[in-house]
């Protein structure tokens, strides 16, 4: 029996690990293909598209000019373009994997999502295990995508649902705040974190409660906040750096 469970979870391993890296190599060839040639291709159009409105304001190419203008939205607000937005300038290969395989996820639910790293993140704070960083990443990006599929279920309109996700450094810190839009405005946030609550409408209390119990193991180092405003759910972690550091 113990053998059996011993090869049950090394296939599940296996299985973790493959997925992990076909995530990496769409990743890498997302990468090659889109991201910086992207940018340029995307600047350089928009400039002459701005210059061809300016000289085209009292001429009869103005439904060119629009028909242009609506392309330009149709090619560069599609999602498969901004798959993976800034993961790029995550250099901590836990961190890049966690953003990689949720972001995936995400884009396959078809759930609108964005992810923003406007700094470039190679070292964090050796106060927190980066793996207790991880589970905590994992978890709140798991609550968001299942609210988000409950709110597209209860309003039947896609459109609803939205997530957003970063990551941020300043002076040797590492920031991480996602936020998603729920059903209920008036969510009891101090209810969710604790231990075992949970409701049939909000599953994330059991993940919140989970993540309460990582963050006690790092009362010095590690700021928690949740929030409950204008129909979003937003959570933050902030890891300090030690005074050595």
């Amino acid at each position: 029996m113990v053998r059996i469970q011993k090869n049950i979870l090394s296939e599940e391993k296996q299985k973790k690990l493959i997925s992990e890296n076909e995530q990496i190599k769409e990743y890498a060839n997302y990468l090659d293909e889109n991201e910086d040639d992207l940018r340029r291709f995307k600047h350089d159009y928009q400039n002459i598209l701005n210059s061809l409105k300016v000289s085209a304001q009292e001429g009869d190419v103005k439904a060119v000019v629009e028909q242009l203008d609506r392309y330009s939205n149709n090619q560069f607000n599609q999602k498969a373009l901004r798959k993976y937005k800034g993961v790029n300038h995550v250099h901590i290969d836990e961190l890049k994997s966690i953003a990689i395989a949720k972001l995936s996820k995400l884009y396959s639910m078809n759930i609108n999502y964005s992810f923003g790293c406007s700094s470039e993140i190679s070292s964090i704070p050796n106060t927190v295990d980066l793996i207790d960083i991880t589970r905590i990443i994992g978890i709140t990006f798991d609550n968001a995508a299942e609210e988000s599929q409950e709110l597209v279920k209860e309003t039947n309109n896609p459109e609803t649902a939205q997530i957003s996700a970063m990551y941020y450094q300043e002076n040797g810190d590492f920031e991480f705040e996602i936020r998603n839009r729920i059903r209920q405005k008036d969510l009891n946030v101090t209810q969710l974190k604790q231990k075992n609550y949970t409701t049939k409408e909000h599953h994330m209390g059991m993940g919140l409660a989970n993540v309460n119990e990582i963050a006690k193991k790092y009362e010095d180092s590690m700021m928690i906040n949740y929030e409950v405003k204008d129909g979003w759910f937003t959570f933050s972690l902030v890891i300090l750096p030690s005074m050595e550091e």
